[in-house]
């Protein structure tokens, strides 16, 4: 049940679950390559943009700031597992990018 405001991307602790934050960090690599190719033409904008993108992947996702930077710091403070987020994540950028092809 969602009576407590819990989503269904997080744990009971506002955690968000690892396969869905590893789709998260995808997300939010490609924004960020976006924002870094469009930013020398007019910063400002690129900048704006940018918080637009972050703000519709978080909605996206069903999660707040506040649950991202809280899995940041979970996953970083166990053994491998960002480290393992990352590897995923990087061969999820690697599919999309061979699909481009």
């Amino acid at each position: 049940m969602s009576s407590c405001g819990k989503s269904i991307n997080t744990t009971e602790k506002g955690i968000i679950k690892s396969e869905k934050f590893t789709k998260l960090i995808v997300d939010i690599h490609l924004i960020e390559a976006k924002f870094e190719t469009i930013k020398f033409k007019n910063e400002l904008s690129a900048k704006a943009i940018l918080q637009n993108d972050y703000d519709s992947i978080f909605s996206l996702y069903g999660i707040t700031f506040e649950n991202f930077e809280n899995s940041l710091k979970y996953y970083s403070l166990k053994d491998d597992n960002l480290e393992l987020i990352y590897t995923n994540a990087l061969e999820e950028i690697k599919k999309k990018k061979s699909k481009l092809k």
